[in-house]
């Protein structure tokens, strides 16, 4: 894979309504958020951008290029455009450290010893998994 970069800019169209603001991402069809104001909206749209980024990313795809704001229509004459930054490594380290579920088959006697050990069995296995992969506690090689 290509490198990944680290910031993103893209427009995002910020429409009021009668009771809240509803902010879309013409560049990222079926992506909206909505907000009773702006900085909590701007705060969802960011997040959904780097959720979105993160996705094309991990299955090879690449990011559409951001749109100009003269080349984006406008419903109304009351919405604007505003431009969302996201800095991508918190998000990727974020989800590279998420937990992830693996099933694991092992005997029964060897279940019960553990468990009358009041062994973790998640520690247990990153550790071993660590140690025969060579991997440090901060997981370098």
């Amino acid at each position: 894979m290509s490198q990944l970069k680290t910031h993103y800019v893209y427009p995002v169209v910020v429409e009021r309504t009668e009771t809240n603001l509803s902010m879309y991402f013409p560049d990222f069809p079926g992506t909206a958020v909505t907000a009773v104001e702006l900085t909590e909206g701007l705060g969802r749209a960011k997040e959904l951008l780097a959720f979105r980024a993160q996705e094309l990313e991990e299955a090879g795809h690449p990011l559409p290029a951001p749109s100009e704001p003269e080349q984006i229509d406008l419903e109304d004459k009351s919405d604007r455009i505003v431009f969302v930054e996201v800095y991508m490594p918190p998000y990727r380290d974020a989800a590279a450290n998420k937990a992830v579920t693996k099933n694991c088959t092992l005997p029964k006697w060897l279940r019960d010893a553990a468990d009358d050990a009041g062994l973790n069995f998640s520690l247990v296995l990153q550790s071993g998994l660590k140690e025969a992969l060579g991997i440090d506690k901060q997981g370098r090689l």
